[in-house]
């Protein structure tokens, strides 16, 4: 690889590794502050937030992003079923179960997850990607990148390694998915709710998907990167072509 291709991924790994030690600092600064229990995850969310914030005002990335966005037309907007179908899948018909401190601090906490990491992954990264990877590369390394930092779990929880290697996988299979959206039509705010979205009926669920479902949407995230990345790399490939073919025509 190029250095240029090296720095790029650095600089991918680098920003995740800042947002970790973010968490890991509000979740010791916090209990100073008199905050404790479930509110210790909320202040860490709050300090990643400010974090991206950060981080796209210094690359000013925000026209980029598509955060205020409200529409990117209609094919944008069917390339969103198959992320909506999933979350659907882990609330309907079972429904969900209320557990504490209740719906309203869950949804309020999973949306700025969904911020934080939205802007951090597929903006911040992403674009750093975009600009020294082809589609299919920028995208399946920004992916993996945001699976790889589900590895914080070790640190954060009491989870067992079978469960935090399976999210790792899992996170990184949805991550291409929203990281080929976001390439190709720069519209990163359907991709917060969606994601804030997801996580609320994954953790609340009253009957969670079973691994065989879990590995089939895994599948379908990856086909769905593939089949929007697709016009990208069929058009990269007959520029390419383009100087070749008008030569050829000359002689």
């Amino acid at each position: 690889m190029t250095i240029d291709r090296w720095q790029a991924l650095g600089f991918g790994a680098g920003v995740h590794l800042l947002r970790f030690g973010v968490i890991a600092g509000a979740l010791a600064l916090a209990p100073l502050l008199g905050i404790s229990g479930w509110y210790l995850g909320l202040a860490a969310d709050v300090a990643c937030v400010l974090l991206a914030v950060v981080l796209v005002t210094a690359r000013g990335q925000w026209c980029r992003s598509g955060l205020f966005s409200l529409w990117r037309g209609r094919t944008a907007a069917l390339f969103l079923i198959p992320f909506v179908a999933e979350l659907l899948l882990w609330a309907v018909p079972s429904g969900l179960v209320e557990r504490p401190p209740g719906f309203g601090l869950w949804a309020l906490t999973l949306l700025l997850v969904g911020v934080n990491e939205e802007l951090i992954s597929r903006v911040v990264v992403l674009e750093r990607m975009r600009s020294s990877f082809g589609p299919f590369g920028a995208v399946a390394l920004t992916g993996a990148l945001f699976g790889l930092q589900h590895l914080s779990a070790f640190a954060t929880s009491a989870r067992t390694v079978e469960d935090v290697l399976l999210n790792v996988l899992v996170s990184a299979c949805y991550g291409i998915g929203l990281a080929a959206f976001q390439y190709r039509f720069r519209w990163v705010l359907p991709l917060v709710l969606l994601h804030a979205a997801v996580d609320f009926t994954t953790i609340l669920s009253a009957n969670p998907l079973p691994d065989p479902a879990v590995a089939v949407t895994c599948l379908a995230f990856l086909a769905t990167a593939a089949v929007i990345l697709r016009p990208l790399v069929t058009d990269r490939g007959s520029f390419r072509r383009r100087p070749a073919e008008s030569r050829t025509g000359s002689s």
